[in-house]
């Protein structure tokens, strides 16, 4: 009769356990799939540094180097847009 009662103590000792560790597992799946899926949705539309091309990257970097420097220049979105297609249609 001894072991029985044990083995009941151990069940509901477990019992208890998993009704307190359950939640917080649930909660660290929850995230972990919230985190792959964000990440799925993320990248198509920002790629990896390795896949953008150089140039962009440099031309980027010379455009911040000019607005610290007080170089840049404030243009109307048409005026940007007739630079670009000057730019990137030639």
């Amino acid at each position: 009769m001894e072991k029985l009662k044990t083995k009941l103590d151990i069940k509901r000792l477990e019992s208890d356990i998993i009704k307190k560790i359950s939640p917080r597992i649930e909660q660290m799946i929850k995230i972990e799939v919230v985190k792959t899926i964000a990440d799925a949705l993320e990248e198509p539309y920002y790629p990896p540094e390795k896949m953008i091309k150089k140039e962009f990257i440099k031309e980027v970097e010379e455009a911040s180097k000019r607005v610290k420097e007080g170089k840049s220049e404030l243009l109307t979105f048409e005026e940007l847009q007739e630079e670009w297609k000057k730019k990137h249609e030639s």
